[in-house]
């Protein structure tokens, strides 16, 4: 007969709580016997003890929690963010200290202190006076381009380069006047010679009377002079001569040499009047040539302004629609022909600019800042320090702690020379990065290092 507990090989005291409200999991406890009573065991029943060894351990790992199952059961605590980061943060740089001195920084303050005031004004691109060259056939003949081609128009050109070779067309009245020409050649030439014969005279007599000390060197220099003009007209004389025969033989020959049309200045060819193989007459216009640098910028202003504007500054000349520190042409102010419109009440002023680029055409509209008279109070940076975005906006980069900056935003109200004037912008007294402002900007948005 089993003592108690024999059977199960345990003691009666089994502790067990689980699922009784639900939540818990199940928890079982068992003690081992006395080691007597288990030795019991194992002579009466060896196959149901060694049947409880085995399947104890796999009780236990089953009904007891692991921590893996406590962890996932209990709920992760929410994220806390310490600092929202502010709109201002967003356009904050900074910078190591070895990238600092690699960009070369440099910061200049901003100022509070009076400006030139300015006015933008349009104006209009015009050629200046006298710079427009208009070429016509000096007698009648037929047009032919020259051997290494007739220029288009709208191309540059130089001065003396032939544009036409002219052949003059002989009549019976231009053989005439060949025929009365050459004697009035011949008379100038016998003119010139007994000229040169006088001249030589008087030379040699003052040089004897230099010699004797009867004379000075004046006289000396004078005549010699003299000499040289009587020389010069008669090899003047003489090549007139020989071209009007070489014209006469041509014509009796049926061959009359050419007369090259050059251009008198160099320029833009702005137009061809004629075309090669074209009969002309005398005072035909061929072609005209305009020279572009300098050019003339015409400015209509109200006649209310003309004593506003300070003719001792120069002014700047760039873009109709530039915004505020574009790059910008100085001119300077010159007198033309004057002209103004009374319907509009306004006069017109006109700029002399520098045009070695030619990217100024006649009739071009641009944007001409004048200089007034006085000056205001405002603040001013150095334009080194003005970046211009995409969009058009235009900013600079305060210089906060160490190694750290910020962009802020500016509104330029004008720029004169190396200053730039601001309606809108940081305090005076602040510092802003001039050079290496730039590099600043590639950093911040990717593009530099």
């Amino acid at each position: 007969m089993n003592e108690p507990g024999m059977g199960l090989g345990f003691r009666p005291g089994i502790h067990h709580a689980g699922w009784a409200d639900g939540t818990r999991p199940f928890r079982l406890t068992l003690s081992p016997l006395h080691p007597k009573v288990w030795s019991r065991v194992m002579r009466r029943q060896p196959i149901l003890a060694v049947t409880l060894l085995m399947l104890v351990p796999a009780l236990q790992a089953g009904c007891q929690p692991t921590k893996a199952k406590d962890a996932a059961a209990k709920p992760a605590a929410p994220a806390k963010v310490e600092k929202m980061p502010g709109e201002a943060d967003l356009t904050t740089i900074t910078l190591t200290s070895e990238a600092e001195v690699r960009l070369r920084l440099k910061t200049a303050p901003i100022e509070s202190k009076d400006v030139i005031r300015t006015r933008l004004i349009g104006g209009e691109v015009v050629i200046p006076p006298g710079r427009a060259l208009i070429v016509a056939a000096p007698i009648a003949g037929t047009l032919y381009a020259p051997p290494d081609g007739l220029p288009s128009p709208g191309m540059p050109v130089k001065k003396g380069q032939i544009i036409f070779n002219l052949v003059p067309l002989l009549s019976a009245e231009a053989r005439t006047t060949f025929a009365t020409t050459r004697v009035e050649a011949t008379g100038q030439i016998e003119q010139a010679e007994k000229q040169l014969a006088q001249a030589k005279l008087v030379l040699d007599r003052t040089e004897r009377l230099r010699q004797q000390n009867l004379g000075g060197a004046g006289a000396v220099e004078d005549a010699r002079s003299g000499f040289e003009v009587a020389q010069a007209t008669l090899r003047a004389a003489t090549t007139r001569r020989d071209a009007i025969d070489q014209a006469i033989k041509g014509a009796e020959g049926g061959t009359i040499p050419s007369l090259p049309i050059a251009a008198e200045g160099g320029g833009i060819l702005r137009n061809l009047h004629v075309a090669p193989g074209q009969k002309v007459a005398a005072g035909a216009i061929l072609f005209d040539v305009i020279d572009l640098d300098p050019v003339h910028v015409r400015v209509a202003l109200y006649v209310g302004d003309l004593s506003k504007i300070d003719d001792s500054r120069l002014a700047e000349v760039g873009g109709l629609t530039d915004a505020p520190g574009m790059a910008t042409r100085p001119a300077k102010r010159v007198t033309d022909p004057p002209s103004g419109d009374p319907i509009a009440a306004t006069v017109d002023l006109f700029f002399e600019v520098s045009n070695k680029d030619v990217a100024l055409r006649p009739g071009q509209r641009v944007g001409v800042t004048l200089p007034l008279k006085g000056t205001k109070a405002g603040l001013v940076v150095p334009r080194a320090a003005l970046l211009r975005d995409v969009d058009g906006g235009t900013w600079v980069y305060e210089a906060l702690d160490k190694h750290k900056y910020a962009r802020r935003r500016v509104r330029v109200e004008s720029v004169v020379g190396d200053v730039a004037s601001l309606t809108a912008g940081p305090k005076p007294g602040v510092n802003v990065v001039t050079d290496g402002a730039a590099e600043l900007f590639g950093v911040e948005f990717g593009g530099g290092k």
